[in-house]
């Protein structure tokens, strides 16, 4: 057997090492031969007589044209019979038998490629065109081989009538529209009932109708009246949307009857590559054999059913299209053995496994084997139920996300873990856990206050960062807290993605009217979900006036350098440098107390899920008091506080002996510098630092 394969493989690639250009091919003229079918005295020969014919013709078909390649092709043919005869001597009839549909299959696609009319020969004015001799002399040695395979099947016993075989019905048989499609497949040797030569078979099916179409196929192979009854093969369903279409070709025709045979065609132009595979030895299951009989369509509603029949022949080219009308309906009436509907038990839903999988995901657990309800197409329909809650790892516990975010939960080991289901069997509850610190990722937004003139810009950058190091590809959503935002009709939300520095850059715009915007992003890294606000404040353009009689205009930090203080004991703005800081008007210090302002600071911590902003951490409140001891002869003119190093709060230009403000951040759990300054209208400064720690 393993010189069979080998045997096998060199022929294929002796025979795959040309291809034949169509437009080159020319033949000797040469009188048309005789293509009736073979006399009976032709078809008693011995295997030994038919192979001595065969060697005969295939050197009479190397005279017959002067093409290089195509005499190579012939020698190919040639060497193939010569292993047929080796195998034989060696007893190994199946390899022998195998080698011999192969040469078969190559033969038919060697002949595909050849005119059948031989160039220089074909006279306008004639009704048939010359026959190209080469042609003939290949369909004969076609048949030849076809006789050699026969030897070897005569061996073979048949039945006279094989029992019918057993159909599975569609639904509802006797209510459905029928079609039936002739169909020819292969190629005929004279003995079929046709012209010699290669037919095939292509039924077009288009749904026309609005809505969904169900159709049921099957092949039926038709014999002679004194042969065995040909095969019928099972049903197929398909569906077709509306307008959809599909084809019934030759290869599908060879799929319904031989299901469990790999079917591989190789188009008659591919040279490089040749697969056969072969089952049992049958007429049907066979690509090489000439098959013909019907397609049988059950159709729930109308369809457009066309078949296209084309046929090459020694004679010409043929092609044909029918447009096939429904035959009656099935008189067999045929009814399916009632099933009963059991119903769901708690839990479980009825649905399509589709929608099952859908719903529940692959890992869908089916509730009992019996149907629970059948579609208008008798489509079955069957219990369905998630796939068992699973319980929480160790130190987590089921909660729903709302009972989550209250207690500053986080996802369990940062996945999301379903522990429980509604009544719907939707995904009511998951498994959450305390959040640590160690390895806590952080989120922050900067600045996180600013103040700036109407008609500048401003930009936000959020950064993400986990163990003090950036973490890349974040998405981070910034957003524009209502009521207080005055540009939320330009900017809505946006979301961007952090950097390798952990850094992702959120709006950037030009305020065009005062008030306060409240900057929000957001962000979810390793299932905790993280919060930062920034706020952005739009003041007027201030008008610049002229600082009277011996006051300079300058800003504070020119102001501090040359010990002056506020003009005539208030802050007057007088315009901005180049860089746009706010200048105001400056004097010489006179003799005033050289007592400075006193401030302090509280600080209070409550869990953020009580915010309107609920976040995992806390809310920090710092509550702001600043007061002149002179009683007004050195005012508090300007208040700011910074938590954590960052500005956040500004009371901005002020004139008054007390001040008291509160302001609220939220905050990550644990320790918070905290810095207030207070400064008076002489310039003196008093800072009060401190730590609020939030647990």
């Amino acid at each position: 057997m393993r010189r069979a394969i080998f045997i096998f493989l060199s022929l294929l690639v002796s025979l795959s090492m040309a291809a034949i250009p169509a437009d080159t091919i020319s033949a000797k003229p040469g009188s048309q031969p005789q293509l009736s079918p073979p006399s009976p005295a032709a078809q008693q020969l011995t295997e030994e007589e038919l192979i001595e014919e065969i060697y005969g013709e295939l050197d009479d078909a190397r005279g017959l044209t002067d093409d290089r390649d195509i005499k190579k092709q012939i020698a190919g043919f040639k060497k193939g019979v010569e292993a047929v005869e080796g195998l034989r001597e060696d007893g190994d009839k199946e390899g022998a038998l195998n080698l011999k549909y192969a040469i078969a299959e190559r033969l038919e696609s060697f002949i595909n490629q050849l005119p059948v009319a031989s160039p220089g020969m074909t006279n306008l004015a004639a009704a048939i065109p010359a026959a190209n001799p080469l042609y003939d002399e290949m369909v004969n040695i076609r048949g030849k081989i076809g006789m050699l395979i026969d030897l070897e099947e005569r061996e073979i016993p048949q039945e006279k009538r094989p029992p019918p075989p057993t159909i599975e019905r569609p639904p509802e048989i006797e209510n459905l529209i029928v079609y039936s499609a002739k169909f020819l497949c292969g190629p005929a040797l004279g003995k079929e009932g046709v012209q010699p030569g290669s037919y095939s078979t292509a039924i077009n099916i288009h749904n026309p109708n609005n809505g969904t179409v169900t159709l049921y196929k099957k092949a039926v192979i038709a014999k002679r009246e004194d042969e065995p009854r040909g095969k019928i093969s099972d049903f197929h369903r398909v569906t077709l949307q509306a307008d959809e279409a599909i084809e019934v070709d030759s290869i599908d025709i060879i799929s319904l009857l031989v299901p469990e045979q790999e079917v591989e065609l190789t188009a008659p132009s591919q040279q490089t590559t040749t697969i056969l595979q072969t089952t049992a030895v049958s007429p049907v299951s066979s690509l090489i054999r000439f098959i013909k009989g019907f397609v049988v369509i059950y159709s729930t509603a109308p369809l457009d059913v066309v078949a296209v029949y084309t046929a090459s022949t020694s004679v010409g080219f043929g092609l044909d299209v029918e447009y096939l009308s429904p035959s009656r309906v099935s008189t067999i009436t045929y009814t399916p053995p009632p099933e009963e509907e059991a119903e769901c038990p708690t839990g479980c839903v009825c649905l399509y496994k589709e929608d099952a999988y859908k719903r529940y995901g692959q890992n869908a657990t089916l509730c009992q084997d019996k149907p629970c309800s059948y579609d208008e197409q008798q489509t079955p329909l069957y219990c369905w139920k998630p796939a068992e809650e699973a319980e929480c790892p160790q130190g987590c516990a089921c909660r729903t996300e709302a009972e989550a975010k209250e207690q500053g939960l986080v996802l369990c080991q940062g996945q999301k873990i379903v522990c429980a289901y509604d009544d719907n069997q939707r995904p009511l509850k998951y498994c959450f856990q305390k959040p640590t610190e160690e390895g806590r990722p952080s989120l922050t937004l900067s600045p996180a206050y600013a103040e700036n003139t109407v008609g500048d810009s401003h930009k936000v950058v959020a950064k993400v960062t986990k163990n003090g190091s950036p973490v890349t590809g974040v998405e981070v959503e910034f957003k524009l807290l209502e009521p207080n935002s005055v540009h939320s009709d330009k900017l809505g939300v946006l979301t961007r993605t952090t950097d390798a520095s952990g850094q992702a850059t959120g709006f950037n715009y030009t305020g065009d009217k005062e008030g306060k915007d409240v900057i929000i992003a957001s962000a979810t890294v390793d299932g905790y979900n993280l919060e930062a606000q920034a706020t952005k404040a739009w003041i007027s353009k201030p008008t610049e006036v002229q600082c009277p009689q011996g006051c300079r205009c300058l800003t504070e930090a020119e102001a501090r350098k040359y010990g002056l203080t506020w003009c005539q004991g208030q802050v007057t703005q007088c315009g901005r440098d180049a860089a746009g800081n706010a200048k105001y008007c400056f004097e010489e210090m006179t003799s005033q107390p050289t007592t400075p302002p006193k401030v302090s600071w509280q600080a209070d911590c409550s869990p953020s899920a009580k915010t309107a902003t609920a976040v995992t951490g806390a809310a920090l409140t710092v509550y702001i008091t600043a007061q002149d001891p002179t009683n007004g002869q050195a005012k508090i003119v300007h208040v700011v506080a910074a938590v954590d190093g960052t500005i956040a709060h500004d009371s901005g230009s002020i004139s008054t002996v007390n001040y008291s403000k509160s302001f609220s951040l939220n905050v990550s759990t644990g320790s918070h510098s905290i810095e207030v300054k207070a400064t008076n209208a002489n310039g003196q400064t008093s800072v009060a630092t401190g730590t609020a720690t939030c647990r």
